[in-house]
């Protein structure tokens, strides 16, 4: 009996540790994927984004396609305000049903300027991503 309630209650630990996970929470999806917005991992940014709509060709083109204009075009931004130094969550607010979210944050620049900005998040097959539709 002894030995089964250590292990319940390892499991329960193990439970806990991947529940609390940053990517669990709509503000520790975001801060992932502005994380790799920093580190220049377009892809891994563009897979962040919710982009459901379409064949699965259709959508692979549109990823593909997301990746190629964030190369060209995100560079350029970051470059000239001197790259992402930073980024905090200022607030997080979960919808009653559990399925979207809308997360504030903040961006420092390399440069000194701030910017604040809200992002929607959607829950997916059980992973937060961004939505950007309309």
């Amino acid at each position: 009996m002894m030995k089964l309630m250590i292990r319940l209650g390892m499991m329960a630990i193990a439970l806990l540790a991947m529940v609390s996970c940053s990517s669990s929470s709509p503000s520790g999806a975001l801060e992932d994927y502005m994380s790799a917005l920093q580190n220049k991992k377009y892809e891994k940014f563009v897979d962040g984004i919710n982009i459901s709509k379409g064949s699965p060709d259709e959508i692979k083109q549109a990823r593909e396609g997301l990746v190629s204009m964030m190369e060209e075009k995100a560079d350029k931004t970051l470059e000239k305000n001197g790259g992402i130094k930073s980024i905090e969550i200022i607030s997080e607010e979960i919808a009653e049903d559990g399925n979207s979210a809308i997360v504030k944050f903040k961006q420092v620049y390399g440069d000194g300027t701030e910017k604040e900005d809200s992002q929607k998040m959607v829950k997916v097959d059980g992973k937060w991503l961004m939505d950007v539709g309309k």
